[in-house]
C-alpha cells in the first residue's frame, strides 16, 4: 500500500495505524505500507520516520521537494515489493477494511481492480460537474468503460512492471495505467466501494486542479492515439 503524503501531519498517523490494525484483523498479514513524504513543510516527514522506526511493515521515501501526487504515486509503486500494489490517500478516502474484498478479486483472476466510488454526495456542485465532465471525456476519447479512474486501484506487480508511464498529471497517471492495462490484454475489473470524506487535515484538491485535469486528459489522449 502506497501512501503519498503532502503536509498530512494531522492525518498520517491515524491512517497508518488504521491499516496496521485493519489488515491483520481481516487476515492479511503479509503487507507493507510505503509512505511517500512529498517534500512536506510540516511534521509529516518526522511522523513518517517515527512510524517506520516503530514498525517494520512501514517504510518511508522522502522527496527532497514537492513533486506532486503523481510523481509520489509512481515513486511509491517503483519501490513497493508486494505481489499486489495499490495506493490510498493519507486522509483514508478508501476504507482499509475494503482491501480484503479487492484482493479476493485479484485472487479470483483479476489482474487489475478499479475501485469505483458509490457516493460522492460530499462533493461540492462545481466539483461534481467537472468530475462528471472528465469521466464523459474519458469515455469519449479513450473508450473507457469505468465510472471512476482516480479513486483507488489494485495492480498485480507484473502489470505495473509491464508499463512505461508518461503521464505526470495528478489525475491522469492512474487513468493511463488503467487504459494501458486494458490495451495490454490484462483482466481489468471494476468493484464498487464507499468513499469516505476527510475528517482530519485539509484537502489539497482545488477547483483549479480539477480543471487542469481536463487538459491533462486531452494530452494523454494525444499520446495514446499516437501509439495505436
Amino acid at each position: 500500500m502506497v501512501l503519498p503524503a503532502y503536509n498530512e501531519q494531522d492525518a498520517l498517523e491515524e491512517a497508518v495505524q488504521a491499516y496496521l490494525k485493519a489488515l491483520p484483523a481481516d487476515g492479511i498479514d503479509d503487507f507493507e505500507l510505503v509512505i511517500v513524504n512529498d517534500g512536506s513543510a510540516d511534521r509529516t516527514g518526522e511522523i513518517a520516520d517515527r512510524l517506520a522506526g516503530a514498525d517494520g511493515r512501514v517504510r518511508v521515501l522522502h522527496n527532497e521537494r514537492n513533486l506532486g501526487q503523481s510523481a509520489s504515486f509512481l515513486r511509491g509503486f517503483e519501490h513497493a515489493r508486494g505481489r499486489v500494489i495499490t495506493w490510498n490517500g493519507a486522509d483514508l478516502p478508501f476504507d482499509p477494511h475494503d482491501v480484503k474484498r479487492m484482493l479476493e478479486r485479484i485472487d479470483a483472476g483479476a489482474d487489475v481492480v478499479v475501485v469505483e466510488r458509490t457516493d460522492r454526495s460530499a462533493y461540492g456542485l462545481k466539483r461534481k460537474i467537472v468530475s462528471r465532465a472528465n469521466v464523459w471525456i474519458l469515455h469519449l476519447l479513450l473508450g473507457s468503460r469505468f465510472s471512476d479512474h482516480n479513486f483507488v486501484q489494485f495492480f498485480r506487480r507484473e502489470v505495473v512492471e509491464s508499463m512505461t508511464i508518461v503521464s505526470r498529471g495528478v489525475s491522469t497517471t492512474a487513468v493511463e495505467m488503467i487504459m494501458r492495462a486494458c490495451r495490454g490484454g490484462w483482466k481489468v475489473e471494476a468493484v464498487k466501494a464507499p468513499y469516505h470524506q476527510r475528517t482530519l487535515g485539509a484537502s489539497t484538491v482545488t477547483t483549479g486542479k480539477i480543471f487542469r485535469a481536463l487538459g491533462d486528459t486531452i494530452r494523454l489522449w494525444r499520446v495514446l492515439r499516437k501509439e495505436k
